[in-house]
Protein backbone atom coordinates (compact mmCIF):
# COMPACT_ATOMS: atom_id res chain seq x y z
CA UNK A 1 0.00 0.00 0.00
CA UNK A 2 1.51 3.35 -0.99
CA UNK A 3 2.27 5.99 1.64
CA UNK A 4 1.63 8.83 -0.91
CA UNK A 5 -1.83 10.36 -0.69
CA UNK A 6 -3.59 11.12 -3.93
CA UNK A 7 -3.81 14.77 -4.90
CA UNK A 8 -7.04 16.48 -3.99
CA UNK A 9 -9.60 16.63 -6.66
CA UNK A 10 -9.88 19.94 -8.49
CA UNK A 11 -13.21 21.68 -7.91
CA UNK A 12 -14.37 23.57 -10.88
CA UNK A 13 -15.90 26.98 -10.06
CA UNK A 14 -19.60 27.39 -10.35
CA UNK A 15 -20.24 30.10 -12.95
CA UNK A 16 -23.60 30.94 -11.36
CA UNK A 17 -22.19 31.41 -7.86
CA UNK A 18 -21.77 35.05 -6.57
CA UNK A 19 -18.19 36.04 -6.03
CA UNK A 20 -17.38 37.20 -2.50
CA UNK A 21 -14.42 39.28 -3.76
CA UNK A 22 -15.13 42.56 -5.63
CA UNK A 23 -13.57 43.02 -8.97
CA UNK A 24 -10.78 45.63 -9.10
CA UNK A 25 -12.76 47.82 -11.61
CA UNK A 26 -15.79 48.43 -9.35
CA UNK A 27 -14.30 51.35 -7.24
CA UNK A 28 -13.16 53.12 -10.41
CA UNK A 29 -16.62 52.92 -11.91
CA UNK A 30 -18.17 54.31 -8.74
CA UNK A 31 -15.66 57.22 -8.67
CA UNK A 32 -16.32 58.06 -12.28
CA UNK A 33 -20.05 58.07 -11.68
CA UNK A 34 -19.63 60.28 -8.58
CA UNK A 35 -17.40 62.77 -10.43
CA UNK A 36 -19.79 62.89 -13.36
CA UNK A 37 -22.73 63.49 -11.04
CA UNK A 38 -20.82 66.21 -9.21
CA UNK A 39 -19.94 67.94 -12.51
CA UNK A 40 -23.57 67.88 -13.61
CA UNK A 41 -24.66 69.27 -10.24
CA UNK A 42 -22.09 72.06 -10.39
CA UNK A 43 -23.11 72.92 -13.92
CA UNK A 44 -26.76 73.14 -12.90
CA UNK A 45 -25.89 75.32 -9.90
CA UNK A 46 -23.62 77.54 -12.03
CA UNK A 47 -26.27 78.01 -14.71
CA UNK A 48 -28.86 78.80 -12.07
CA UNK A 49 -26.52 81.28 -10.35
CA UNK A 50 -25.69 82.97 -13.64
CA UNK A 51 -29.36 83.19 -14.44
CA UNK A 52 -30.02 84.85 -11.09
CA UNK A 53 -27.11 87.28 -11.57
CA UNK A 54 -28.21 88.04 -15.13
CA UNK A 55 -31.80 88.65 -14.07
CA UNK A 56 -30.67 90.92 -11.23
CA UNK A 57 -28.28 92.81 -13.53
CA UNK A 58 -30.97 93.32 -16.17
CA UNK A 59 -33.36 94.57 -13.51
CA UNK A 60 -30.71 97.03 -12.29
CA UNK A 61 -30.02 98.31 -15.80
CA UNK A 62 -33.73 98.75 -16.47
CA UNK A 63 -34.16 100.62 -13.18
CA UNK A 64 -31.21 102.86 -14.06
CA UNK A 65 -32.68 103.66 -17.47
CA UNK A 66 -36.11 104.34 -15.96
CA UNK A 67 -34.53 106.72 -13.43
CA UNK A 68 -32.78 108.46 -16.33
CA UNK A 69 -36.06 108.82 -18.22
CA UNK A 70 -37.75 110.26 -15.12
CA UNK A 71 -34.92 112.76 -14.67
CA UNK A 72 -35.26 113.97 -18.28
CA UNK A 73 -39.07 114.17 -17.99
CA UNK A 74 -38.77 116.21 -14.78
CA UNK A 75 -36.27 118.55 -16.47
CA UNK A 76 -38.64 119.09 -19.41
CA UNK A 77 -41.50 119.85 -17.03
CA UNK A 78 -39.28 122.31 -15.15
CA UNK A 79 -38.41 124.12 -18.39
CA UNK A 80 -42.08 124.39 -19.30
CA UNK A 81 -42.80 125.89 -15.87
CA UNK A 82 -40.61 128.95 -16.65
CA UNK A 83 -42.87 131.74 -17.97
CA UNK A 84 -41.77 133.47 -21.14
CA UNK A 85 -40.76 137.11 -20.85
CA UNK A 86 -43.76 139.40 -20.77
CA UNK A 87 -43.97 142.60 -22.82
CA UNK A 88 -43.45 144.61 -19.62
CA UNK A 89 -40.31 142.64 -18.77
CA UNK A 90 -38.91 143.16 -22.27
CA UNK A 91 -39.60 146.86 -21.93
CA UNK A 92 -37.81 146.87 -18.57
CA UNK A 93 -34.79 145.27 -20.23
CA UNK A 94 -34.66 148.28 -22.59
CA UNK A 95 -34.96 151.07 -20.05
CA UNK A 96 -31.22 151.95 -19.98
CA UNK A 97 -30.32 153.75 -23.20
CA UNK A 98 -26.93 153.81 -24.85
CA UNK A 99 -26.09 157.24 -23.37
CA UNK A 100 -26.41 155.79 -19.89
CA UNK A 101 -24.07 152.93 -20.76
CA UNK A 102 -21.43 155.31 -22.15
CA UNK A 103 -21.75 157.61 -19.11
CA UNK A 104 -21.09 154.74 -16.71
CA UNK A 105 -18.29 153.36 -18.89
CA UNK A 106 -16.48 156.70 -18.91
CA UNK A 107 -16.83 156.94 -15.13
CA UNK A 108 -15.85 153.37 -14.21
CA UNK A 109 -13.73 152.21 -17.13
CA UNK A 110 -10.29 152.73 -18.65
CA UNK A 111 -9.32 154.25 -21.96
CA UNK A 112 -10.52 154.16 -24.59
CA UNK A 113 -7.45 152.73 -26.37
CA UNK A 114 -7.10 153.28 -30.10
CA UNK A 115 -4.96 150.19 -30.80
CA UNK A 116 -4.40 146.70 -29.42
CA UNK A 117 -0.96 147.79 -28.19
CA UNK A 118 -2.49 150.56 -26.09
CA UNK A 119 -5.11 148.13 -24.80
CA UNK A 120 -2.44 145.64 -23.67
CA UNK A 121 -0.61 148.40 -21.78
CA UNK A 122 -3.78 149.57 -20.04
CA UNK A 123 -4.84 146.03 -19.21
CA UNK A 124 -1.54 145.38 -17.46
CA UNK A 125 -1.61 148.67 -15.59
CA UNK A 126 -5.17 148.30 -14.31
CA UNK A 127 -5.20 144.55 -13.65
CA UNK A 128 -7.79 143.68 -16.27
CA UNK A 129 -9.33 140.23 -15.95
CA UNK A 130 -8.99 137.80 -18.85
CA UNK A 131 -12.41 136.29 -19.46
CA UNK A 132 -12.46 132.70 -20.72
CA UNK A 133 -14.90 129.83 -21.04
CA UNK A 134 -15.48 128.10 -17.73
CA UNK A 135 -18.28 126.38 -15.82
CA UNK A 136 -20.32 129.61 -15.61
CA UNK A 137 -20.40 130.82 -19.23
CA UNK A 138 -18.91 130.35 -22.69
CA UNK A 139 -16.83 133.04 -24.39
CA UNK A 140 -17.34 132.86 -28.13
CA UNK A 141 -14.27 133.26 -30.35
CA UNK A 142 -14.08 136.67 -32.04
CA UNK A 143 -11.54 138.97 -33.65
CA UNK A 144 -13.67 142.09 -33.04
CA UNK A 145 -12.89 142.44 -29.33
CA UNK A 146 -10.39 141.47 -26.63
CA UNK A 147 -11.41 138.93 -23.94
CA UNK A 148 -10.59 141.42 -21.19
CA UNK A 149 -12.69 143.36 -18.68
CA UNK A 150 -12.09 145.62 -15.71
CA UNK A 151 -12.24 143.69 -12.42
CA UNK A 152 -15.64 145.19 -11.59
CA UNK A 153 -17.09 144.33 -15.00
CA UNK A 154 -15.77 140.77 -14.69
CA UNK A 155 -17.35 140.52 -11.23
CA UNK A 156 -20.70 141.66 -12.63
CA UNK A 157 -20.50 138.97 -15.31
CA UNK A 158 -19.92 136.33 -12.64
CA UNK A 159 -22.89 137.72 -10.69
CA UNK A 160 -25.13 137.24 -13.72
CA UNK A 161 -24.00 133.63 -14.11
CA UNK A 162 -24.59 132.83 -10.44
CA UNK A 163 -28.01 134.53 -10.40
CA UNK A 164 -28.94 132.68 -13.62
CA UNK A 165 -27.99 129.37 -12.00
CA UNK A 166 -30.00 130.22 -8.92
CA UNK A 167 -33.09 130.90 -11.01
CA UNK A 168 -32.74 127.55 -12.79
CA UNK A 169 -32.16 125.71 -9.52
CA UNK A 170 -35.33 127.23 -8.07
CA UNK A 171 -37.41 125.28 -10.60
CA UNK A 172 -35.30 122.15 -10.25
CA UNK A 173 -33.09 122.55 -13.31
CA UNK A 174 -29.37 121.81 -13.53
CA UNK A 175 -26.99 124.67 -14.42
CA UNK A 176 -26.75 125.90 -18.00
CA UNK A 177 -24.30 128.40 -19.48
CA UNK A 178 -25.00 131.46 -21.59
CA UNK A 179 -22.55 132.80 -24.18
CA UNK A 180 -20.58 136.04 -24.14
CA UNK A 181 -20.08 137.32 -27.67
CA UNK A 182 -18.21 140.63 -27.36
CA UNK A 183 -16.09 142.37 -24.70
CA UNK A 184 -13.45 145.13 -24.77
CA UNK A 185 -13.00 146.89 -28.11
CA UNK A 186 -10.34 149.33 -29.21
CA UNK A 187 -11.20 152.38 -31.29
CA UNK A 188 -9.99 150.50 -34.35
CA UNK A 189 -12.19 147.49 -33.47
CA UNK A 190 -15.23 149.72 -33.06
CA UNK A 191 -14.62 151.53 -36.35
CA UNK A 192 -14.27 148.23 -38.22
CA UNK A 193 -17.42 146.88 -36.58
CA UNK A 194 -19.55 149.82 -37.67
CA UNK A 195 -19.26 148.67 -41.25
CA UNK A 196 -20.99 145.34 -40.57
CA UNK A 197 -22.99 145.67 -37.32
CA UNK A 198 -26.03 147.97 -37.29
CA UNK A 199 -25.93 148.07 -33.50
CA UNK A 200 -22.36 149.39 -33.30
CA UNK A 201 -22.54 152.91 -31.85
CA UNK A 202 -21.70 155.76 -34.24
CA UNK A 203 -19.85 157.70 -31.52
CA UNK A 204 -18.03 156.30 -28.54
CA UNK A 205 -19.18 152.87 -27.43
CA UNK A 206 -19.21 151.66 -23.84
CA UNK A 207 -17.39 148.59 -25.19
CA UNK A 208 -14.26 150.76 -25.53
CA UNK A 209 -13.78 151.16 -21.77
CA UNK A 210 -13.57 147.54 -20.60
CA UNK A 211 -16.83 147.85 -18.68
CA UNK A 212 -19.25 146.33 -21.17
CA UNK A 213 -19.99 142.96 -22.74
CA UNK A 214 -22.70 141.34 -24.85
CA UNK A 215 -24.51 138.17 -23.81
CA UNK A 216 -26.13 136.47 -26.76
CA UNK A 217 -29.49 134.75 -26.46
CA UNK A 218 -29.29 133.10 -29.87
CA UNK A 219 -31.08 129.72 -29.58
CA UNK A 220 -27.93 127.78 -30.39
CA UNK A 221 -25.80 129.47 -27.73
CA UNK A 222 -26.99 127.87 -24.48
CA UNK A 223 -25.16 124.79 -23.27
CA UNK A 224 -25.15 122.57 -20.17
CA UNK A 225 -22.48 123.35 -17.61
CA UNK A 226 -19.82 120.70 -16.92
CA UNK A 227 -21.40 120.07 -13.51
CA UNK A 228 -24.93 119.80 -14.91
CA UNK A 229 -25.18 116.01 -14.51
CA UNK A 230 -27.00 114.77 -11.40
CA UNK A 231 -24.64 113.66 -8.61
CA UNK A 232 -23.74 109.99 -8.09
CA UNK A 233 -24.86 107.38 -7.34
CA UNK A 234 -26.60 107.17 -10.67
CA UNK A 235 -26.30 103.42 -11.29
CA UNK A 236 -28.71 101.01 -9.58
CA UNK A 237 -26.89 98.86 -6.97
CA UNK A 238 -28.15 95.67 -8.61
CA UNK A 239 -25.84 96.27 -11.55
CA UNK A 240 -22.71 94.09 -11.00
CA UNK A 241 -19.46 95.88 -10.30
CA UNK A 242 -17.79 94.70 -13.50
CA UNK A 243 -20.66 96.19 -15.56
CA UNK A 244 -20.94 99.47 -13.64
CA UNK A 245 -18.23 101.43 -15.57
CA UNK A 246 -19.84 100.57 -18.89
CA UNK A 247 -23.33 101.45 -17.68
CA UNK A 248 -22.10 104.68 -16.07
CA UNK A 249 -20.27 105.76 -19.22
CA UNK A 250 -23.37 105.19 -21.35
CA UNK A 251 -25.55 106.94 -18.78
CA UNK A 252 -23.36 110.05 -18.70
CA UNK A 253 -23.30 110.18 -22.50
CA UNK A 254 -27.11 109.92 -22.65
CA UNK A 255 -27.52 112.56 -19.96
CA UNK A 256 -25.24 114.96 -21.82
CA UNK A 257 -27.19 114.36 -25.05
CA UNK A 258 -30.46 114.98 -23.21
CA UNK A 259 -29.17 118.27 -21.77
CA UNK A 260 -27.98 119.43 -25.19
CA UNK A 261 -31.42 118.64 -26.60
CA UNK A 262 -33.18 120.49 -23.78
CA UNK A 263 -31.01 123.57 -24.36
CA UNK A 264 -31.96 123.48 -28.04
CA UNK A 265 -35.66 122.84 -27.35
CA UNK A 266 -36.19 125.51 -24.69
CA UNK A 267 -33.97 128.53 -25.54
CA UNK A 268 -36.79 131.01 -24.91
CA UNK A 269 -37.22 129.68 -21.37
CA UNK A 270 -33.50 130.04 -20.70
CA UNK A 271 -33.58 133.55 -22.17
CA UNK A 272 -36.46 134.41 -19.84
CA UNK A 273 -34.57 133.16 -16.78
CA UNK A 274 -31.49 135.10 -17.89
CA UNK A 275 -33.54 138.24 -18.53
CA UNK A 276 -35.08 138.13 -15.06
CA UNK A 277 -31.64 137.68 -13.50
CA UNK A 278 -30.51 140.81 -15.37
CA UNK A 279 -33.57 142.78 -14.23
CA UNK A 280 -32.85 141.83 -10.61
CA UNK A 281 -29.22 142.92 -10.83
CA UNK A 282 -30.15 146.18 -12.56
CA UNK A 283 -32.69 146.89 -9.82
CA UNK A 284 -29.91 146.30 -7.28
CA UNK A 285 -27.65 148.79 -9.04
CA UNK A 286 -25.04 146.22 -10.10
CA UNK A 287 -25.38 146.79 -13.85
CA UNK A 288 -27.44 148.33 -16.62
CA UNK A 289 -28.75 146.33 -19.55
CA UNK A 290 -30.44 146.86 -22.87
CA UNK A 291 -32.02 144.08 -24.88
CA UNK A 292 -31.04 144.99 -28.42
CA UNK A 293 -33.61 144.79 -31.17
CA UNK A 294 -31.61 143.89 -34.27
CA UNK A 295 -29.10 141.55 -32.66
CA UNK A 296 -30.06 138.75 -30.24
CA UNK A 297 -27.91 140.09 -27.38
CA UNK A 298 -28.21 141.63 -23.96
CA UNK A 299 -25.84 144.63 -23.91
CA UNK A 300 -24.54 144.95 -20.32
CA UNK A 301 -22.43 147.58 -18.54
CA UNK A 302 -21.32 147.44 -14.91
CA UNK A 303 -23.05 150.23 -12.95
CA UNK A 304 -20.83 150.64 -9.88
CA UNK A 305 -17.41 149.70 -8.65
CA UNK A 306 -17.59 146.16 -7.32
CA UNK A 307 -13.82 145.67 -6.95
CA UNK A 308 -11.42 148.37 -5.71
CA UNK A 309 -9.58 150.00 -8.58
CA UNK A 310 -5.81 149.40 -8.54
Amino acid sequence: MSDTAPPPALVEPDPDAESILPTPLAPRRRRRRWVAGLAVGLAVVTVAALAVVGTRANAGIRATEEAQDRWVAEAEAAFESIPLLSDDEIATLRRSRNDRHVELAESLGVGPPDTRGEADSLAQRYDFVRVATDSLYVVLPTTASLPLLTPSAAASLDSIAVRFRDRLATVGLPPFRFAVSSLWRTGADQAALRGRNVNAAAGRSSHEYGTTYDITYNPTRYSPAPDALPPPPRVDPRVPGFLEPTVRERLIREQRDALDRLAADYPSRLTAALGRALIELEDEGVLVVVRERRQPVYHVTVARRLVPRP
